[in-house]
């Protein structure tokens, strides 16, 4: 039910979190972007969150992955 009501929002919820988590060299990770959906009710997988941080940087969000090991940790570029 859930992904239902919030599936249309959660690239707008993507983003949202992104601009308010990722300031001052602070990055999320996969599974920290999905329990901050979850936390606002939105159930969430790994592949759906992908397909919205691709959408997001097609529109022109500078989102970039900071690799640790084998976990990305994205955040928004600062602007110049």
């Amino acid at each position: 039910m859930a992904r239902q009501k919030y599936g249309k929002l959660k690239i707008l919820y993507v983003k949202d979190i992104l601009e308010r988590e990722t300031q001052n060299g602070r990055s999320l990770s996969m599974r920290e972007l999905i329990e901050r959906l979850n936390e606002r009710g939105i159930l969430a997988e790994r592949k759906s969150v992908g397909d919205d941080l691709a959408a997001l940087r097609e529109y022109g969000l500078p989102i970039a992955c900071r690799r640790s090991g084998r976990t990305c940790r994205y955040f928004l570029k600062q602007k110049r």
